[in-house]
Order: structure tokens, then C-alpha cells, then sequence
């Protein structure tokens, strides 16, 4: 089993290949690997609780996917209630992720 890690820095309501990682991160966790959806700036924008994108998050939670918001950036877009399933972190732990916590890092 390898440990994934996708970073999605841009508004997934914005960019359409935005499909795209989020159905790798289905794939990647039905495939039996590890998956983990880290959003970093504007990528943290589709985990407000009642975005359009809000329960696509939630459903990759419950398949198994970490999803993870970084705190900073929720706070400077006024992001308050996140979406079900949605953790909030930090770039600390996104540093030690990529650096000993996975086999391949995608960045989004």
C-alpha cells in the first residue's frame, strides 16, 4: 500500500480539472493505498460547510480519504464552519507530511 498526499491550492469550484483530484483521491483509496486531500489557500474554499463542493469532500471522508484544511488559510478567507469529514491542520503538519509521511506527493 503507498501513502499519497494531494494538495489542492486553487478554488475547486473554479478549475474543472479540479474532477480530477478529487477522483484521484478516490481512486488512490479504493485501490487500497493511503490517501490524503490536504487544501491549502484557495483550495480551502470548497470546504466551507454548504459549498457546492462541500459534500464531495465529505464523501471522499467517509471512503477513507484524509481531508485535511490548513488553518491560516481558512481564517484568511473567512471560512468558519468547515464541511463534515474536513480536519483543520497546519502547514507544520503538511511539512512533515511531505517530508516522512508518504511515498508520492501530487500538488494541485
Amino acid at each position: 500500500m503507498a501513502k499519497y498526499l494531494i494538495v489542492a491550492s486553487r478554488d475547486l469550484m473554479e478549475y474543472k480539472e479540479s474532477d480530477f483530484a478529487l477522483s484521484l483521491a478516490s481512486q488512490l483509496k479504493k485501490s487500497g493505498n493511503d490517501a490524503t486531500l490536504y487544501l491549502i489557500e484557495n483550495g480551502v474554499l470548497s470546504a466551507r460547510r454548504g459549498s457546492e463542493p462541500s459534500s464531495r469532500l465529505t464523501a471522499l471522508s467517509k471512503e477513507g480519504v484524509k481531508v485535511f484544511a490548513e488553518d491560516l488559510s481558512l481564517k484568511l478567507r473567512g471560512v468558519k464552519e468547515r464541511a463534515e469529514g474536513v480536519a483543520e491542520s497546519n502547514m507544520d503538519a503538511l511539512a512533515d507530511l511531505i517530508l516522512t509521511g508518504v511515498d508520492k506527493v501530487i500538488w494541485y
